[in-house]
């Protein structure tokens, strides 16, 4: 009997060793209650370092399981020669997440020849970036031999929990990979004034 005392408090000390990890408490509140009128619930705006690559991004995003609604400003160079360029906007077309209306790659738009070093480079907006999407463009990044550049300006739209959106807001710049963060304010425009 004494045995099994010991047994069992030995098992109850080692298992209060063992630390969970904690997730961050984010608040609940009815959808009603999540927004004043000042920012749209449920969206998050967040700026990424200069260094920080898209990879990366797509991982702090998916671990926190937000939704990517677009990205904008990430810059690639591509290793194809020059003559490539029809070629290259014609695989970025076939994209639905690239070819959105007027955010489909145009040549000597978002896809051009760079004036100085003839680099055929590459400025996509991408949409509706779910997981399918995010690896077939990583797939795509590697076809079109496509090596991404330090750029000062990506940006994230993003779906986020009702009511989170504050603080993922706070949260979000406390990590290495994120500039800044806010959350998707409502600018009210009066005619004429």
């Amino acid at each position: 009997m004494r045995c099994l005392y010991l047994l069992l408090l030995a098992g109850a000390v080692a298992s209060c060793n063992r630390q969970e990890p904690v997730e961050p408490k984010i608040p609940i509140c009815p959808p009603l209650e999540c927004s004043d009128g000042t920012y749209v619930a449920g969206e998050l705006l967040v700026g990424m370092h200069e260094t920080t690559t898209l990879p990366q991004t797509f991982q702090l995003f998916n671990s926190n399981r937000f939704v990517i609604k677009s990205v904008m400003g990430p810059v690639y160079i591509s290793a194809l020669p020059a003559d490539s360029i029809d070629y290259v906007v014609r695989e970025l077309n076939r994209k639905s997440y690239i070819n959105t209306g007027p955010w489909k790659a145009v040549k000597d738009g978002n896809v051009y020849l760079h004036y100085q070093t003839r680099a055929l480079t590459v400025i996509p907006r991408l949409m509706d970036m779910t997981e399918a999407n995010q690896q077939d463009w990583l797939a795509t990044v590697q076809r079109l031999a496509l090596q991404e550049q330090a750029t000062m300006v990506k940006s994230c739209h993003l779906g986020v929990s009702l009511c989170a959106e504050k603080f993922w807001a706070q949260l979000l710049p406390q990590n290495s990979l994120v500039k800044w963060a806010e959350i998707n304010k409502i600018a009210r425009v009066q005619p004429g004034g």
